[in-house]
């Protein structure tokens, strides 16, 4: 804990006074005064300094991923280690634009949560606080205050408790008029999550033989040093990974003028595809000309499957603010030359998501970038 100040003062030279003239008056009346004011004065001094000694704070908060509009729980566990009871204390949980705790009256902003509590010697208490996330994003909680004074309350020491956890809220699900594109669905039945044809140039690793496997396929050399018959692997033909190109720029001039409405609808709505996907068992990419709020770098997620690879995804939707680097007839092709290092298979859906349509960002959607021989 960091020492922040200390609040209040014992009324000593009043003290101080009575003393002197219980010296010179010898009056009982002022003797048992001046007494009393010494020993309140001490115990002052000391049940005050020793208020927030040996007291130890922990602070989680679960769980640390969540959609906005729903509940997070900030645990607190206070442990008083030393014999002496504190007669009050008070905790107080800085919390950031977005959160504010469950159950607030309308109309108010609160922008902490706090308790009041009276510890006894060697006791630990659990406090907890409903937290309710109102809106995507990324946040950090904290930090932590704790206040506490002497027995008879003329003082208070004041002292921050560092704490930073990370909360991060993804976008709400909304609802899409038509999820099973055509390009999802090509003759109107199901696909199928593997592709029929193998290409032979694309490799990609190795397994164990079984029976059936073509003779050309094995491997001789893998399965020299393994001592088993391996076979080759090769990466399909056709894919049907998905990767989503997403435009957070609705004006030409995107460094004057922002939208961020649209900013918000185009990031939720690709959080809804991205979710799509990935319950589909699909390989999921994701690439913005937006800004992360927090690194202000532009951020993208490689394909991938699986529940790393969405959770990758959603945060870097929750993270994403309405500042764009590209204008938006710009902004596929950068997204794209971004994304070169992403491997996309013939076959892959790739989405833009932009705010607002024109016919510069139609024609540049739909034309791929020019590649130099």
């Amino acid at each position: 804990m960091r020492f922040r100040g200390r609040l209040g003062d014992f009324p000593w030279l009043e003290i101080l006074v009575v003393i002197v003239l219980a010296a010179f008056t010898r009056s009982p009346a002022l003797i048992a005064l001046g007494a009393a004011g010494i020993v309140a004065w001490s115990l002052v001094e000391v049940t005050g300094r020793l208020a927030l000694r040996a007291v130890e704070v922990t602070a989680t908060l679960e769980p640390r991923r969540l959609i906005a509009g729903e509940t997070a729980t900030l645990t607190v566990r206070v442990t008083n280690r030393k014999p002496l009871p504190v007669p009050w204390m008070e905790l107080t949980v800085d919390l950031p634009d977005g959160i504010e705790p469950l159950g607030r009256e309308p109309g108010t902003r609160a922008v902490a949560v706090n308790a009041g509590f009276a510890p006894r010697g060697r006791e630990r208490l659990t406090l907890r606080f409903p937290l309710h996330v109102r809106q995507r994003g990324a946040y950090v909680v904290g930090p932590m205050h704790l206040r506490a004074g002497d027995w008879l309350g003329f003082v208070q020491d004041d002292r921050e408790v560092p704490l930073a956890l990370e909360l991060v809220a993804h976008p709400a699900p909304i609802g899409v008029v038509d999820r099973h594109l055509a390009s999802l669905r090509p003759v109107a039945e199901s696909a199928t999550r593997r592709g029929l044809v193998p290409d032979p140039l694309r490799f990609r690793g190795v397994r164990e033989h079984r029976g059936g496997d073509p003779m050309k396929e094995i491997h001789w050399k893998t399965s020299a040093r393994l001592g088993t018959l391996q076979t080759k692997l090769y990466e399909p033909a056709t894919s049907l990974d998905a990767v989503f190109l997403v435009n957070v720029a609705s004006y030409d001039q995107y460094w004057i003028q922002i939208d961020p409405e649209g900013a918000e609808l185009v990031i939720a709505a690709t959080a809804e595809l991205v979710r799509f996907a990935a319950e589909a068992g699909r390989q999921v990419g994701l690439v913005t000309n937006g800004l992360d709020n927090i690194t202000h770098e532009r951020p993208r997620s490689a394909l991938a499957r699986g529940p790393r690879a969405l959770t990758r995804s959603l945060d870097i939707l929750a993270r994403l603010g309405p500042y764009a680097v590209a204008a938006p007839e710009n902004a596929p092709r950068a997204k794209t030359e971004a994304a070169e290092p992403v491997r996309a298979g013939f076959g892959t859906l790739t989405g833009s998501i932009v705010p607002r349509q024109s016919p510069t960002a139609t024609k540049s959607i739909i034309t791929p970038p020019s590649t130099k021989s």
